[in-house]
């Protein structure tokens, strides 16, 4: 039970942390492509 609890949070720091990374990700490859 506590490793499924573990993993959730795990999940949504995860998913916190790429959706605040995603548009400078999508910028850089942009510049990185021109």
């Amino acid at each position: 039970m506590l490793k499924l609890a573990m993993s959730g949070v795990l999940a949504a720091a995860l998913a916190v942390v790429l959706k605040s990374v995603l548009p400078d990700l999508k910028r850089y490859l942009r510049i990185r492509s021109m």
